[in-house]
């Protein structure tokens, strides 16, 4: 049996290779070569996390499963719901890891300045947005598969998952400079 905490740990890889890839100790004359190695590995980074999906993937399935418990009819219903939001979730962590290269290469390239911070801050903000916007229209559809208890429940496991992952990605990131 997986545990949120392991599944959590499991996918917060997802976005550690991203930026472990994008980060130099070089001295700043070397942080050029290092900017445009970023971008070479971005295709890189993207199968990775793709693939670190794939392999949480299973495992997040079946701790939801186990806590669920649902009846042979309210899992029909509800197991398509999951899936579109699984879908969903996939979209938000491509974009959020994407803005998180794109933060990496502007870090890496000196000092942040408002023009660079600016449309990166927008883009993390729209993220958020979005996902809350999907959070709650897959709540409504839950609702209407499983009821609201049972629904809440899995917004709950799916808002503790996805804090464990934004914890791990924020430990990683640096503050701009």
């Amino acid at each position: 049996m997986i545990t949120i905490a392991r599944l959590g740990l499991l996918a917060a890889l997802i976005a550690g290779p991203a930026w472990a890839q994008t980060t130099t100790d070089a001295a700043p004359d070397a942080t050029a070569p290092a900017a445009a190695a970023a971008e070479a590995d971005q295709p890189d980074v993207m199968a990775e996390m793709k693939s670190l999906q794939d392999q949480v993937k299973a495992g997040k399935r079946e701790l939801v499963e186990q806590q669920m418990q649902l009846t042979e009819a309210q899992a029909a219903k509800f197991w398509p719901v999951y899936d579109d939001y699984q879908k969903a979730l996939s979209l938000f962590n491509e974009r959020r890891v994407n803005n998180i290269l794109a933060y990496a290469k502007a870090w890496n390239a000196g000092p942040i300045d408002d023009a660079t911070a600016e449309p990166l801050a927008k883009a993390a903000l729209a993220i958020e947005k979005d996902e809350a916007v999907q959070m709650e229209k897959t709540y409504d559809k839950a609702k209407k598969a499983v009821g609201a208890s049972k629904a809440v429940r899995y917004l709950q496991m799916e808002s503790k998952i996805r804090a464990l992952v934004r914890f791990e990605q924020a430990a990683q990131v640096p503050l701009a400079q």
